[in-house]
């Protein structure tokens, strides 16, 4: 149910209201999950709050709550959209370190950005970087290598 009213929020641009109700249920019975931290922190990010995302990704790390793909897509994402692509690249690393494996998305998501922002040999480096780890680069991965 709270997961229900966290995504409403965050889709009418309360995402305010959102992290107050993640705060309510982390003090109550019903902890938060993944997902609905996943929600807020994407919220976040499509809202130009990227540091406080990354704030409430330490935040529940700390409380033991465990990121997956989808939560580093998103900061990865929200984090490259602000032209800080180092600091998405270094995300990278840090999700491998914790045993999440990045996926296309992943890559696409640097691929892209490093495309957009002109810096071909970097978007060059992460397609390597991805085959390394046995995955495919597919259309979304060629789209923006072309569109460069």
């Amino acid at each position: 149910m709270y997961g229900t009213v966290i995504n409403g929020l965050c889709k009418v641009g309360h995402t305010s209201k959102a992290l107050e109700l993640l705060t309510f249920m982390e003090s109550g019975s019903c902890k938060p999950y993944v997902p609905h931290y996943n929600t807020v922190i994407d919220s976040l990010c499509k809202d130009k709050m990227v540091d406080d995302a990354l704030e409430l990704f330490t935040h529940m790390t700390e409380k033991g709550v465990l990121a997956n793909v989808i939560t580093y897509n998103y900061l990865v994402q929200g984090l490259c959209n602000f032209g800080r692509e180092t600091e998405a690249a270094k995300m990278l690393i840090n999700m491998e370190e914790v045993g999440v494996s990045p996926s296309v998305a992943t890559f696409n998501i640097l691929v892209n950005s490093f495309c957009k922002q002109g810096s071909v040999k970097e978007a060059e480096l992460a397609v390597q970087a991805m085959v390394r780890r046995g995955l495919h680069p597919n259309i979304i991965t060629y789209s923006a290598l072309i569109d460069v």
